[in-house]
């Protein structure tokens, strides 16, 4: 199973992705940012765990903007 954690600059784009994941039957956890920059806004990040590469084209095709992302074990 891939995991990775998925940066947006907003609650409300972490909040829309995980309506995304979840209708497409995958797990997510919204969770706070440790690190704040100013560029990234508020700083929250979504846990994904299921077929990564699907959610990042689900999130494209559903306009949810993310910031980035990085694979986790």
């Amino acid at each position: 199973m891939n995991k990775a954690i998925v940066k947006f600059s907003s609650v409300t784009y972490a909040m829309k992705a995980k309506a995304v994941v979840e209708s497409n039957g995958g797990k997510s956890f919204i969770k706070r940012s440790v690190k704040k920059t100013g560029k990234d806004g508020c700083g929250y990040s979504l846990i994904v765990e299921g077929n990564v590469s699907k959610y990042l084209n689900l999130f494209d095709l559903n306009r949810v903007k993310y910031i980035g992302y990085e694979m986790v074990q």
